[in-house]
């Protein structure tokens, strides 16, 4: 049974990366670290623990990058993933992050965190900019004005009775983030404006503009 804390912060980084196809995404090296090391120690210095999910057999190479983390094993969906993580952790509020996410500021990981602990559920979201337009049979039939709208983003986080109950919902693995499942339990999420750097590394031009672009940006050196 974990130990009860404050504030968790869990990374699934179990899936293989098959549309990156550049092996297990959170091992990948971006500048002078992996990934998961990346987002780990972002959140290492606003959270009571890090809890890390790796495929099969990579538990000590995670392990040896981050011995302050706990490392486990994930599951065969980013679903069963989560719930394993969920399952490792024992803390009032948990905050969600990609391991393909290895741009979010401290301070923007900090300030979902503290929306959560006041409106139990939070999360990271961007302005579209231009209007946002639902489209049925090819034929956009409604739109949206960019201010009423956000795109998700992560980090996420949620008050660990909130998350839990969300987990145990019929059906819960068809939904396509957390923070959609959460919301279809009844939970709204407290919207923080996210950073437009925060971007989400899946396909080869992700990893192009991340390499060559933000990276460099924002200061992220070689070895």
């Amino acid at each position: 049974m974990a130990i009860p804390v404050s504030r968790a912060a869990i990374i699934p980084a179990a899936g293989f990366g098959t549309r990156l196809n550049k092996g297990p995404k959170g091992f990948l090296k971006l500048a002078d670290r992996t990934l998961i090391e990346w987002v780990a120690h972002t959140l290492e210095p606003i959270v009571d623990i890090v809890v890390i999910a790796v495929p099969e057999g990579y538990q000590a190479i995670a392990a040896g990058l981050l011995p302050n983390c706990l490392i486990i094993t994930g599951g065969n969906s980013r679903h069963h993933t989560i719930n394993k993580l969920f399952d490792s952790c024992n803390a009032q509020t948990i905050l969600l992050q990609d391991a393909a996410r290895p741009f979010a500021s401290q301070a923007l990981c900090e300030e979902v965190l503290t929306a959560a602990e006041k409106h139990k559920a939070a999360g990271a979201f961007v302005d579209p900019v231009v209007p946002i337009g639902k489209i049925n049979n090819n034929h956009v039939t409604h739109f949206w004005h960019h201010s009423e709208v956000g795109i998700f983003q992560a980090p996420q986080a949620f008050s660990y009775s909130v998350l839990a109950q969300a987990l145990q919902q019929p059906k819960a693995e068809s939904f396509q983030s957390t923070a959609q499942l959460v919301m279809s339990a009844g939970q709204s999420l407290y919207a923080v404006r996210g950073e437009a750097e925060n971007i989400k590394i899946t396909s080869p031009l992700d990893w192009d503009i991340a390499e060559k672009v933000i990276a460099p940006k924002l200061g992220y050196l070689p070895a």
